[in-house]
């Protein structure tokens, strides 16, 4: 009897291993990859970015716009990563074309002109660092508007929050392009349907403040989910679906489940030898 639980379990053990870095495996290779073939060329632009944030806030526009340039026909030449959509490939285009546009104005705005930076930085560095990105430095400042716009709301407090929803609207405006390739197509026209409704109702003579609370508790929860996340690894005990030793350990699982078996079955083999040895004293 004993013998049939312990094959069972450790059968069952077995699948259980296997199933689990079956899982793992899956989600590491569906996520959004940069070809090897192309790694130099991201690594270029992500540099490129660089250069055009730093030159923008050091006031060289010239020297700007011409890495914002490169960097335009090098995003253009490059193939996108695997994994990464046809709306997040729009975005980040239109991003580099709006911004190039801010840089050829006749009288350009230093402010527009640092906006315009930052969102190109922001955007190709969520490229180039999937695991963490610059726009995830952010989450304090945007918890910090929800907050503040759900409090104004609570005190039917019509300027202060519209101006509060401003700011916030604006560090949307800035980040949208980067969540594009992180977030879900689901949780992006979340972000949208919510923003489009707010901004509706600031521009009312009369606010409906019930229904502004909902969108604000609506926008905090997927704004949650955009900059935490939700852990979907409940046999990980702490460590990230895609750690290698999390994989190692379900491996290694497996080997010594089938290691336990063999020694067991050693065992009762020289158990029963043993027993043979006394009958024929």
């Amino acid at each position: 009897m004993k013998k049939i639980v312990f094959i069972v379990m450790s059968v069952a053990f077995l699948f259980m291993a296997l199933y689990t870095g079956w899982m793992v495996l899956g989600k590491r290779v569906s996520s959004t990859q940069v070809p090897e073939q192309t790694l130099s060329a991201y690594q270029r632009m992500d540099q490129l970015s660089q250069d055009i944030y730093q030159l923008t806030k050091e006031e060289k526009y010239s020297e700007a716009k011409q890495s914002l340039t490169e960097l335009g026909v090098l995003f253009a030449e490059t193939k996108p990563p695997k994994g990464l959509s046809l709306e997040a490939v729009n975005a980040l285009s239109d991003t580099i074309l709006k911004a190039k546009r801010a840089f050829a104005a006749v009288e350009p705005e230093s402010d527009r002109l640092l906006w315009h930076a930052l969102q190109v930085r922001l955007s190709i560095d969520s490229l180039t660092h999937e695991r963490q990105p610059l726009w995830k430095n952010y989450y304090n400042s945007y918890k910090e508007h929800i907050n503040k716009m759900i409090l104004l709301a609570a005190g039917r407090k019509e300027s202060d929050f519209s101006r509060t929803f401003m700011q916030n609207l604006q560090l949307y405006q800035t980040l949208k392009p980067a969540f594009t390739v992180s977030a879900t197509a689901q949780q992006i026209e979340m972000l949208y349907s919510i923003y489009s409704f707010l901004l509706q109702e600031t521009r009312k003579a009369q606010y409906n403040w019930d229904a502004i609370a909902n969108a604000l508790n609506e926008l905090n929860r997927v704004v949650d989910a955009i900059f935490v996340g939700e852990d979907t690894s409940a046999f990980a005990l702490g460590m990230p679906p895609e750690s290698p030793f999390l994989i190692i350990a379900l491996f290694a699982s497996v080997i010594f489940t089938a290691l336990g078996y063999v020694g067991w079955k050693k065992y009762k083999a020289e158990q029963n030898l043993k027993k043979k040895r006394r009958r024929e004293l």
